[in-house]
Parts: C-alpha cells; sequence; structure tokens
C-alpha cells in the first residue's frame, strides 16, 4: 500500500480558496497526477484543499464514490499563546527557544503532555481524533495497528507458507515477501500541520519535530510506502516529503509560503 500526502495549493485565508498561483500549483499537480492509479481520495472539508483536489480528481477520472471528505482533515485547529511574541495562533511555528525547550515535546506518543502544550486540553483530543482517522483509513485496507507498526491481512489471502519459513527460520535477506496491495494508492489532500500530525502517528515521530524542522511547499506530494519484509507485518517508510518536481516540469516557482526560509528553486 502506498500513502501520498499533498498539500493544498498556496491559499487565501480570507475567503479559504485558492490564490491565483495556488490555482496555477493545482493545475501543475493534475498534469503530474493524471497517469496515477489512484484507488480513493480522502480531502479536508477546507476550500482550499477541495478546491486543489479537484483538477486532480477530474484528471483522473473519479466518481463519487472515490472520494471522501472527513471532518478530521481540516488543518490541526488548537490554538495557544506563543510564548514569545505572545501572539495567539496554532500549535506550531514557534521559536527555535521555546520548541526545543523541553525534551518531552519530541515523545511521539505524550508529546501534548509537556511544556506549552498541557495547558491546551484541546491539543490531545484533536490529535487523537487525527490518530484514530488515520488508523481507520490504513485499517480499511488491511493493515491494523500493533503498538507502532501494523498487522496485515492480505485481501487476496494469498501465504506461501514455504517462503514464510525461509525467510523466519533462514534470515534470508535476499528475499523480500510481496502483497499483491504493494502498488494500491490512496491520496490525502489537506494541510501541512494536520499531515505532521498523521505522519508522525505512521512513523513514530512526534509531530512537533515534523512541525518545526521540516517544511512541504503548496501542493507538495510527501509519499509513504507499506513495508512488508516479514508477511503480515507492516511498517511505513517515507520516500519523499514535500516534493514538487510538477512546479518544475510546469515553470511554475516553488512558493515559500510558511516555509519562514528562501526556498531552493532548481
Amino acid at each position: 500500500m502506498r500513502i501520498i500526502f499533498v498539500r493544498h495549493g498556496t491559499p487565501d485565508y480570507s475567503t479559504d480558496s485558492l490564490t491565483p498561483v495556488g490555482q496555477r500549483e493545482a493545475e501543475a499537480l493534475a498534469l503530474r497526477t493524471k497517469d496515477w492509479d489512484i484507488e480513493h481520495v480522502y480531502l479536508s472539508p477546507l476550500g482550499r484543499a477541495q478546491e486543489t483536489a479537484q483538477p486532480t480528481i477530474q484528471a483522473l477520472g473519479l466518481d463519487e464514490s472515490q472520494v471522501t471528505t472527513y471532518d478530521w482533515l481540516r488543518e490541526f485547529s488548537p490554538r495557544m499563546i506563543d510564548p514569545t511574541t505572545h501572539e495567539e495562533h496554532c500549535l506550531w511555528d514557534l521559536m527555535p527557544e521555546d520548541f526545543t525547550r523541553d525534551p518531552g515535546y519530541m515523545d511521539p506518543d505524550h508529546w501534548f503532555e509537556y511544556g506549552i502544550y498541557k495547558d491546551n486540553p484541546e491539543a490531545e483530543a484533536e490529535c487523537q481524533k487525527v490518530y484514530q482517522g488515520i488508523d481507520d483509513i490504513v485499517a480499511s485496507y488491511g493493515y491494523q495497528r500493533h503498538g507502532k507498526y501494523f498487522d496485515f491481512v492480505d485481501p487476496s489471502g494469498h501465504v506461501n507458507p514455504a517462503e514464510i519459513e525461509d525467510i523466519m527460520l533462514h534470515g534470508n535477506k535476499n528475499y523480500e515477501l510481496r502483497d499483491e496491495d504493494d502498488e494500491k494508492t490512496i491520496l490525502i489532500v489537506c494541510h501541512f500541520g494536520v499531515t505532521c500530525v498523521m505522519l508522525g502517528h505512521l512513523l513514530g515521530i512526534s509531530p512537533v519535530a515534523l512541525w518545526h524542522g521540516t517544511s512541504i511547499p503548496p501542493t507538495g506530494v510527501t509519499v509513504l510506502n507499506a513495508e512488508k519484509r516479514i508477511h503480515n507485518t507492516a511498517h511505513f517508510r517515507m520516500q519523499s516529503l514535500g516534493d514538487t518536481a510538477h512546479l518544475y516540469a510546469a515553470h511554475v516557482p516553488v512558493s515559500g509560503f510558511a516555509a519562514f526560509s528562501p526556498v531552493f528553486q532548481k
């Protein structure tokens, strides 16, 4: 299984829509994705994500049964008062002296119990909604969470006992057990903040590290592939984060929106 996350295009937050630049980014994305084999698209309900996804949905020729909008895919909403600027904003975009202050922020399971975050009870409640939401999606494809990894039930029911015994008993590292869903791909179009919460949950990383240590440009493409080296056991590996090949191909500059630094354009 493959999960592809796409951040929405450059937004006009005042109207919850795309700017003209964002519309060009969405069109470039559709040119890139038109030949992808997408099983299902999952969307944020917010206008900027819906508008970003529509050209791709049309290019793929998907029908209504292949598109689902979930409320929990909206941008991660809890707010806080920034300890340095004293301004109210989302739970990220903190200054380095603040998000590095408490090592508990890097705890993948309990980050919301530390420092600034523990004073906001919405943080844990909202992240649990997102955790449950993404777990439910992957479970619908046969991936049941088992602690930090997943038990995989192959929908085809195909099991080769001899091959399983070979890898389990002899540690044959040159052999990889594959399942029929390896090329099954779903697309999730949403927002940077909530994407980091999902990535953290799937990879076992605190979203605080992802919020402050990564940058996904508008319409950036992030790819996770399910690793299944032992039959019925899976974990996700990141192939790419915030890839913008479609923007280069369409000669659309990479947006520095919310990057807090100049972005590389070549």
